[in-house]
């Protein structure tokens, strides 16, 4: 029987540590991101490789010039401060205007020899550094084989996460809870000594 209670009380602690976390109290998404990147935050980072994309868009079909531009555009209208740097990690403030403006991350991607998107919080900013690798419409610039990294784009931006990830784990921790109650009802109709009773019976 002492099994059993224990037992019960576990999967209770946790039915209602589940209940709990469907509120909006912390932990919010910003203090577990090291450990789950919510849904938010993966909206965040394709809507930063959609203007990645459109950078390198704008700047192989008309004059490399107006790509800056855009990007100035994203700064000022959506606040999203993004940065350009080439495969030796130095920052390109517009086409030719190179500084030594450096970024860790960028120097650590531009090093590497298979680079990813690397993200984290920053304060109350979210950051990403997005490896760009050649392709065949950059040939045109880049004389570098196809796959071979070109530079890195980072963005960083204010965040609040709270409506999105509100849902998200209100849905995650609803399903948590139920499968709990489901399991406490289990328990309470569990008798571990039935088994022998029916056996001495016999």
């Amino acid at each position: 029987m002492k099994l059993k209670f224990f037992f019960i009380l576990l999967v209770s602690l946790f039915f209602l540590v589940s209940l709990v976390q469907m509120f909006p109290v912390p932990p919010f998404a910003e203090d577990v991101f090291p450990i789950y990147k919510s849904g938010y935050f993966k909206e965040l980072d394709r809507q930063f490789e959609v203007i990645a994309d459109s950078f390198v868009d704008i700047k192989t079909m008309s004059r490399p010039a107006y790509a800056w531009v855009f990007l100035e555009d994203m700064r000022e209208k959506h606040g999203i401060d993004i940065r350009v740097y080439n495969s030796r990690a130095e920052r390109v403030k517009a086409p030719g205007e190179v500084s030594d403006d450096r970024d860790g991350i960028v120097v650590r991607l531009s090093s590497s020899s298979s680079p990813s998107i690397v993200s984290k919080i920053r304060g109350n900013r979210y950051y990403a550094a997005i490896p760009m690798t050649a392709s065949a419409r950059c040939r045109f610039c880049h004389a570098q084989q196809e796959h071979a990294l070109i530079g890195t784009i980072t963005f960083e931006r204010t965040f609040d996460a709270l409506a999105f990830y509100g849902r998200e784990r209100s849905v995650l921790f609803g399903i948590i809870a139920l499968i709990s109650a489901v399991l406490l009802f289990a328990l309470v109709r569990w008798d571990p000594s039935r088994r022998i009773k029916e056996i001495f019976d016999k």
